[in-house]
């Protein structure tokens, strides 16, 4: 991979993206990186890499293996995360939910929120089915596109979609079925705020079907998305009407706990 050359808006702390940058190149294919890997990769000289490697692991955030001069993420990653899923609130709330509508669909349920441009998957319960899809807690996904993340969008303020989709573009287009046009995409939201529900097929998956439902924060700001999501053959056109409705009571459920957990 070549050195990357994207611009940087102004007003923005080199430095600081420098650091989230050389963090950002970890993920569930790359766990390990020497410092060379580091440079290549972000277009680095080898003294100035060593530098910011050295800064992050003294602060926790990264760790060097002894002996191999690799680096992987350290400890303060994992506190770090373990306090952003409780400071949701979402947790502890939709937990028994979710295993709940896990069991009455055998299908995998996921809990949802935007960060930026993107949706992360913050919970998930497995369904029953030995097929199963690898949507696992920390999971990006694209914005405009399934009902998991579509449902969380439709329901932020008009000017905060029109930025979001601003800043998303241009849409990719993961299979024929994905919206890629963002006036498109904003009817779709429009039909999704209209019925309180977000059902798709095959936007980023092929043959995967997700319905998903809203859930709100106390006084009705989107808090997150909770969907069934499973192959399109067992979502059947038969069992959609049936397990839409499960979710949405659900969603509501999650949402009348979270007035407990604020």
């Amino acid at each position: 991979m070549g050195p990357r050359s994207n611009p940087r808006p102004a007003g923005r702390n080199s430095t600081a993206d420098r650091a989230i940058e050389v963090l950002l190149l970890f993920d569930d294919q790359v766990t390990r990186l020497s410092a060379a890997d580091v440079a290549s990769r972000l277009g680095m000289s080898r003294s100035t890499t060593y530098r910011y490697l050295q800064s992050l692991r003294a602060s926790g955030f990264l760790e060097e293996e002894d002996g191999t001069g690799r680096f992987q993420l350290g400890p303060e990653i994992l506190r770090l995360a373990r306090v952003a899923r409780k400071g949701f609130g979402l947790n502890e709330a939709a937990a028994p939910v979710m295993r709940a509508l896990a069991a009455e669909t055998g299908e995998d349920v996921l809990l949802t929120r935007r960060t930026g441009t993107q949706v992360a998957c913050i919970e998930r319960e497995p369904g029953m089915h030995r097929v199963r899809l690898s949507y696992d807690r920390g999971h990006l996904l694209p914005v405009h596109a399934g009902a998991s993340a579509l449902v969380v969008l439709a329901f932020a303020g008009e000017e905060e979609i029109d930025r979001i989709l601003e800043e998303a573009a241009p849409l990719e287009r993961f299979t024929d079925r994905t919206l890629t046009r963002p006036s498109d995409v904003r009817r779709q939201l429009e039909a999704i705020r209209a019925s309180g529900l977000a059902v798709t097929e095959g936007e980023v998956d092929p043959g995967v079907r997700g319905i998903a439902a809203p859930v709100f924060w106390p006084g009705g700001r989107i808090a997150a998305g909770l969907s069934v999501v499973g192959l399109a053959y067992r979502l059947t056109d038969e069992v959609v009407d049936r397990v839409a409705e499960e979710v949405r009571v659900a969603a509501r459920t999650i949402t009348d706990r979270l007035v407990d957990v604020m």
